[in-house]
């Protein structure tokens, strides 16, 4: 999969070294991502990437 450009961190470590899994986690409005620092898949609400998007 392709690294996300969002600068997404990851839940546990904060670890910006991430990449998307998947579009849908257990619910539409959250994705799916899997930390290659500290190795766990977390889900991240699809409109937190949005706004981190408008604030950079």
């Amino acid at each position: 999969m392709s690294k996300a450009h969002t600068h997404i961190q990851c839940s546990f470590c904060s670890s910006e070294d991430v990449e998307k899994i998947s579009s849908f986690g257990t619910a539409q409005l959250v994705r799916q991502y899997y930390c290659n620092h500290c190795h766990s898949v977390f889900e991240y609400i699809r409109w937190q990437a949005a706004m981190l998007g408008q604030n950079r």
